[in-house]
């Protein structure tokens, strides 16, 4: 999703979560918030820990969320908030305006959400920014009671008097009908509130999850009788069927027309990777192979599997998706410890397995955290975002450097 809301920090919440906690923007896919939470070695996204650390949505403040909030209704949130149109956002500022004046903060994510869906019921002036402009279009659509229009009739135009009683009737109606005046001019409710969101019974993300999700778009010729703005979803991996269908989506003459834009991976890091396959091969056919790869393994990994693939990945340079399809095998070469998340606790895992007394306070050190990074040089070893990974065997990890096309270089071994 191209357009973020939230960001948020979510940890375990445990004494020694700050070194394992994650960064997660919203909306985001299935995808993502399951690759946070294996981050922050977090079982169950809703006993986690989060908080609100930057909002891009004018209007809404921390204060409003609140902390420690249910992620998969503040990720609906940010998802809503992403659909509004112009309008709509005026109309939600002006809602939001009323609820802080009705209510204590924070409010309940389902009104939040209920909100969003209620922000069209809003009259909207857009121009008009004080009472005086309000008073005054209420006057000009003749929207004033007949004994107001006709008081305002019998004064001068440019009178003193007439613009304060202009400015008198705009309040009243504005008092009267709950409006408020937003930086996007005068809103106020216009019909009834519907409850359309309650808890539990709406779809959090934007889509199901599959291994790859592609945009299906049709490729601009500079001619405003065949271009078009559709899109189209395709799921990967794919049949012809299913690519054709896409194809004729967007109203294609075949799949060379159009342009793919991977939208959600079931590996996040590599969604840039399968654009670029796309790009440089002009076409899906080894986005889908990889994808192939991945539904396989879906049958075939555990969670940890899952873990440990990512942690590989995030250690082996810049893998293209032929390079991460070959990561995919010899899995049970490699140790993850996610306990194992601070260069100093690594200094203390190898200095306890000779010296097991040592004191807890020896490794709470800028010096421990020295060694540690030492240490792990002379051990090919690496502190991921999902622990510590090494070879069982103690040998170097694979980086890949794509700037050698003819021969990937590894560092000291050979995948076989």
């Amino acid at each position: 999703m191209d357009k973020k809301i939230f960001e948020v920090e979510i940890s375990s919440g445990g004494p020694e979560s700050y070194k394992t906690s994650a960064v997660l923007t919203m909306p985001c896919t299935q995808a993502e918030l399951h690759d946070a939470l294996q981050k922050a070695r977090v079982q169950d996204v809703k006993t986690c820990r989060n908080e609100l650390t930057r909002i891009r949505y004018p209007g809404i403040t921390s204060d409003m969320i609140g902390q420690n909030v249910d992620l998969l209704e503040l990720n609906l949130l940010a998802l809503r908030l992403t659909m509004l149109s112009e309008d709509d956002r005026m109309g939600l500022d002006c809602l939001l305006q009323i609820e802080k004046e009705n209510h204590t903060t924070p409010f309940p994510l389902s009104r939040l959400i209920n909100l969003t869906f209620n922000a069209d019921i809003c009259l909207l002036a857009p121009q008009v920014s004080d009472p005086k402009e309000l008073g005054a279009l209420l006057y000009e659509g003749e929207m004033l009671s007949d004994e107001a229009m006709a008081l305002v009739d019998t004064m001068d135009e440019d009178s003193d008097f007439r613009e304060r009683l202009l400015e008198l009737l705009g309040e009243q109606h504005q008092e009267e009908h709950d409006g408020v005046f937003t930086s996007r001019g005068y809103a106020e409710p216009g019909g009834d509130f519907k409850e359309v969101y309650r808890k539990g019974e709406m779809f959090c993300f934007a889509r199901p999850s599959a291994p790859v999700v592609l945009e299906v778009s049709k490729g601009f010729f500079d001619d405003p009788s065949y271009d078009n703005d559709k899109t189209a979803i395709l799921n990967l991996p794919a049949e012809d069927a299913d690519i054709w269908r896409a194809v004729g989506e967007v109203d294609a003459a075949s799949p060379d027309e159009c342009a793919f834009r991977c939208i959600d991976c079931k590996i996040p890091s590599l969604r840039d990777t399968v654009d670029d396959a796309i790009d440089q091969e002009g076409g899906i056919g080894m986005a889908n192979e990889f994808a192939k790869s991945l539904a396989q393994k879906e049958q075939a990994w555990q969670e940890a599997d899952w873990i440990k693939y990512k942690a590989l990945l995030s250690v082996a340079g810049r893998p293209n998706l032929q390079d991460a399809i070959q990561l995919m095998h010899g899995l049970e070469d490699y140790d993850l410890r996610p306990d194992v998340a601070a260069t100093w606790d690594y200094a203390e895992v190898i200095l306890r397995e000779k010296y097991p007394d040592l004191p807890e306070e020896l490794f709470q050190t800028p010096q421990a955290a020295m060694v540690g990074r030492q240490m792990l040089e002379e051990n090919h070893a690496a502190i991921t975002d999902y622990g510590l990974l090494r070879r069982k065997d103690s040998g170097q990890l694979p980086v890949f450097r794509q700037e050698q096309k003819e021969a990937p270089a590894w560092s000291g071994m050979e995948m076989t």
